[in-house]
Parts: structure tokens; sequence; C-alpha cells
């Protein structure tokens, strides 16, 4: 009986919006923390500190890992709302992690936070959380999609 129990918790719906959510966090942190990483280590200083505008390409790589995130994560919400909120929450949860990490390190190595870097920070951040949902809808709208394209074979 014990069993029975268990794959019935296993088929619900909550059940497949947490494995979704877990599943595009994961996906997410794969792609957005070793570019984080390459970038904060880059030639001992992160880009983000450094003159110029080379930190934009590793924010583009990263904006796709917060899209990427988002889009496993709304994938099997029917609302619109529903897949927008799981995405914004998968690339909250993955800035909740970068961002620590880095006051960390900056913590341990004596840097600063300089305020021009915290205001890009939370631009980032925000442009993070716009991709994640982005890619929540995203993630609804192709699988709406192929649901309809696997019914409609059904008829031919």
């Amino acid at each position: 009986m014990a069993q029975n129990v268990h794959a019935k918790e296993h088929g619900s719906t909550g059940y497949r919006h947490w494995q979704s959510l877990s599943d595009g966090f994961l996906l997410g942190l794969v792609i957005v923390g070793p570019t984080f990483l390459a970038e904060e280590l880059w030639r001992g200083r992160p880009l983000i500190d450094q003159a110029g505008a080379w930190w934009l390409l590793p924010a583009c790589i990263m904006a796709i890992g917060f899209f990427s995130g988002g889009r496993v994560a709304g994938r099997k919400r029917r609302a619109r709302k529903g897949a927008f909120t799981q995405g914004l929450m998968t690339s909250g949860l993955t800035l909740v992690l970068i961002f620590v990490a880095d006051v960390i390190r900056r913590m341990v190595l004596s840097d600063g936070l300089p305020r021009s870097v915290l205001l890009v920070w939370l631009e980032w951040a925000l442009a993070a959380l716009l991709a994640g949902g982005l890619g929540g809808l995203s993630g609804r709208r192709g699988t709406l999609k192929a649901r309809t394209r696997h019914q409609m074979g059904r008829f031919h």
C-alpha cells in the first residue's frame, strides 16, 4: 500500500512542477555557474570590475542559461502566469546562489563592492529574472505545440 501512495505522489501535478523547477534550476546553474566562475577569475579580477565592456560576453551566455533554465521549468505549466512564475523562480534561485558566491569571494579577498558594480548587478538581476520568466513562457508554448502535433498525428 505504501508503494501505491508513493506512486500517486510522483504522478501528482505538484510533484511535476517541483521536478520541473529543480530541472530548470540545475540546467541554468550548469550554464551560468562555469561562465560566472570564468568571468570572476579573468586575470585575477572580475571582468565587471575592469574597464571596457568585455563583461557583456559572459553576461549574454548567462542570459542564455537563465532563459534555458526557465524554459525547462515552465514546460509543464498550463497557465501562462504559472509558466512565467516558474521561470522567474528558477532564475531567482540561481541569482541568489551566484550573488552570495560573489559576496563571499569579495569578502575572502578583501575586495569591496563598488557602487557601480552593485548597480550593474541590480540591472543584470532584473534582466536575468525577465529572461527566466520569458523562458518559462517559451517552454510552455513549446510543450503545447508538441501536444497539438501529437494529437493531430493520431487522426491521420
